[in-house]
């Protein structure tokens, strides 16, 4: 089997207003569609708030494109190595966002090619995976607004819900309390600051939060402050997590075998496709943390399927408004779907208005 013609394209859509920290943020999609003897795959990488998908298009058109064409789509980590060895110079940047975009591409032809969905190619073992809402809390909406939309999740079928804080962080006690309040406390209730504190705002705002029975807190400081995360997690009573910001699964080392991590995070397009993902998948099983992917729930629901290490999946309905496929949730789970490959199609109505390159 051969690739034979790679697609690129840039898609540019509005992130989600529940989560917005200014006007007009969005998100640009950075696409392929690898064609391979009547077989086709489709992958895509993310980038939020900056105008790079052009730049990473241009990566994939000048340098992957050219010497993908001829290859066998079904050697996805021979050609996920050769493309790391490629760029490994560059560090880990814009490349790492390339190398998903053809990598779950690649995924996707293998488990159609072997009459299987994504999760029963990388190995699946779970029909449903936990998840909690998560995208309808941020630091920008009212107190009121908050309550309404976690309550809209409960109703939905989930039993879990995240909030951001560290924008206000007087207010945020307030703001979870009034939360907890709401949900009762058989909801479980995750915090995120989204990197926004120092280690001593973080721990002051940990040890006023804990008291609501937190799941987690994540991303309290810097992703590269591992000492201020093994601190954080020795002194305070809820579980520190991250891991969105790390670029490969060696970067997890550390912060696993420290003990600053308690469950990891990682962004499939961060960290260059499913391959990598499969890896740092396998490495939290080995060290008995817990796996909770970041964001891209249509694909992270057949990677958590596929391991005994997850805890959660991030539920992020941003793409649901593009695509043709939708989640099923039950009590608090989503099932995982039963489709060849990863089954994630982007609408027409979708390529019409916001395609830009």
């Amino acid at each position: 089997m051969k690739i034979e013609k790679i697609d690129t394209w840039v898609l540019r859509v509005p992130f989600l207003r529940s989560t917005a920290d200014f006007d007009n943020a969005h998100h640009e999609l950075i696409g392929v569609t690898v064609h391979a003897e009547g077989v086709t795959g489709m992958g895509y990488s993310f980038i939020t708030d900056t105008a790079g998908g052009v730049a990473v298009k241009a990566l994939l058109d000048v340098l992957f494109v050219p010497r993908l064409i001829g290859r066998d789509p079904l050697r996805v980590e021979k050609i996920w190595g050769d493309l790391e060895a490629l760029t490994h110079r560059m560090g880990t940047g814009i490349n790492r966002f390339a190398m998903a975009s053809i990598d779950i591409a690649l995924w996707d032809i293998r488990a159609k090619v072997n009459g299987n969905s994504l999760a029963q190619e990388i190995g699946q073992i779970h029909e449903q995976v936990p998840v909690y809402g998560s995208g309808k809390a941020g630091n920008r909406l009212s107190v009121t607004e908050l309550v309404e939309l976690s309550e809209q999740y409960i109703d939905e079928g989930f039993d879990a819900v995240k909030l951001r804080v560290g924008q206000d962080q007087k207010a945020d006690p307030l703001r979870v309390k009034a939360v907890r309040d709401a949900l009762g406390d058989d909801v479980g209730i995750m915090v995120d600051a989204n990197e926004r504190l120092s280690y001593l705002e973080a721990l002051n705002l940990g040890r006023k939060l804990q008291e609501y029975d937190l799941v987690w807190f994540e991303e309290p400081v810097q992703y590269t402050d591992r000492e201020a995360h093994v601190r954080l997690a020795q002194q305070l009573a809820v579980p520190i997590v991250g891991g969105e910001h790390h670029c490969s699964a060696s970067g997890f080392v550390d912060y696993v075998q420290s003990g600053a991590f308690s469950v990891v995070q990682p962004n499939i397009c961060m960290v260059g496709g499913v391959t990598e993902m499969v890896r740092i998948m396998r490495f939290a099983e080995l060290n008995g943390v817990g796996f909770a992917p970041h964001l891209m729930t249509d694909l992270n629901v057949h990677l958590a399927a596929a391991t005994e290490s997850v805890v959660y999946v991030e539920y992020f309905p941003w793409l649901e408004p593009y695509t043709s496929n939708r989640l099923k949730i039950v009590d608090g789970h989503a099932e995982v779907p039963d489709v060849l490959g990863h089954g994630i199609e982007f609408t027409e109505e979708t390529f019409e208005r916001y395609k830009i390159a």
